[in-house]
């Protein structure tokens, strides 16, 4: 089979989770024997790439059994690609991934000024007004980013969605008919790499990690910040390792946590592994239709090496993952979240069993190769059929 995969980045190198995404995907395409096309990311590994001149994306669709389109919270109007690829399509089949709504770009609004995110001093009522004025003056784009999305989503055949939220998303917003939802995954690693990298551990202290971005407010760093100051004034006889690839003023200043910048995805997956529990809080998102959308990458990251998650309990999190058996479910409270961590500190043998579960669960589901067979699975069904839509 012959796929054309369009995303508005640069997947590789893969440089965060929608890059991840993309390259794994790309990679498990080309692994099972098919063709990709790609435009306008020449690095990405054992593609033919094309670029966005009109004749060359016409080659590119000439070159196509099916489109698999990216669809985030980037603009879908403004992507020239996208658009006239929808023009050219003549009778190709079209799935899009689906990973967000455009009422994502509303997270800095809701999220990035509030007293939770600085940590240090209540909000003031300019920084709420200004938040507000924020999202009013987003509000009118959004709207027509959707509708803009609408029309597309007519030529749509298949949505493939990173999460059920985001699949209710697709079916009452956009209009698509066939939806099917698709977790993000982990990487497969074997048991001997992980006793392995488990060796390089120097201490045998309570650790809990967090590793991913230190200026994105949904990421949920600023509800473990809150809680490592707490250990740290408390005695807890909590260690904490933050691994980011920014440094920033509201990172902690405590012995109890080592800050690490700019580390390697090696490097990363020995922090990883140096941990007993590895924390993925999300905050909810009150103003999303339907809630927290994401699927985050990281989650699955901490399970493919058998670490136990302490994660929130709404969103997709909620709905895979099952509480004391893969996963620690949490509401977003740093007084709870610590009382899960000592919960876990007391009791490292169940600790590990949940570790092991997750790991386990990976395996079974949640990685890439499973994705991918199951994306073309999909893919294949709808070619055999030459389904359309229009």
């Amino acid at each position: 089979m012959r796929i054309g995969y369009i995303y508005d980045l640069k997947a590789f190198p893969p440089k965060g989770g929608n890059h991840r995404h993309a390259y794994e995907l790309t990679k498990g395409f080309i692994k099972f024997g098919h063709e990709v096309s790609v435009v306008d990311d020449p690095t990405m590994p054992s593609t033919t790439n094309y670029t966005s001149e009109l004749s060359d994306l016409k080659s590119f669709i000439e070159s196509i059994d099916i489109l698999y389109v990216r669809i985030d919270a980037r603009l879908t109007r403004k992507w020239t690609v996208l658009n006239k690829l929808m023009v050219l399509l003549d009778n190709r089949p079209v799935v899009w991934e689906i990973n967000s709504p455009a009422s994502e770009n509303l997270a800095y609004s809701w999220l990035g000024g509030k007293a939770a995110f600085n940590n240090t001093q209540p909000e003031s009522s300019l920084k709420k007004l200004k938040r507000w004025f924020h999202a009013v003056r987003k509000m009118p784009g959004i709207f027509v980013e959707e509708q803009h999305r609408k029309k597309l989503a007519r030529f749509v055949n298949h949505a493939i969605c990173v999460s059920g939220a985001v699949g209710k998303y697709a079916a009452h917003d956009l209009g698509i008919r066939n939806i099917s939802i698709m977790p993000n995954g982990g990487p497969l690693i074997t048991n001997d790499e992980i006793v392995e990298r488990d060796k390089r551990r120097n201490d045998n202290d309570f650790t809990v990690v967090y590793t991913g971005s230190a200026i994105y407010p949904w990421q949920g760093l600023n509800i473990l910040i809150e809680a490592i100051n707490i250990s740290a004034s408390q005695s807890l006889g909590l260690k904490f390792v933050i691994a980011t690839n920014q440094k920033t003023d509201m990172l902690p200043v405590t012995s109890n946590c080592l800050v690490l910048v700019g580390l390697t995805q090696d490097e990363v997956r020995d922090v990883i592994c140096s941990a007993d529990v590895c924390v993925a809080m999300i905050p909810e998102w009150p103003w999303a239709k339907y809630g927290f959308h994401g699927s985050p990458t990281k989650l699955f990251e901490y399970m493919a090496l058998r670490r136990t998650v302490v994660t929130s309990n709404h969103g997709q999190m909620s709905e895979i993952l099952n509480d004391g058996i893969d996963a620690i479910l949490c509401s977003y409270d740093t007084n709870e979240l610590l009382s899960k961590l000592l919960e876990l500190k007391s009791n490292r043998e169940k600790t590990r069993m949940i570790g092991k579960n997750a790991w386990q669960r990976v395996h079974e589901e949640f990685n890439w190769g499973c994705i991918t067979e199951k994306t073309l699975l999909i893919f294949e069904s709808i070619v055999n059929r030459n389904s359309k839509t229009y």
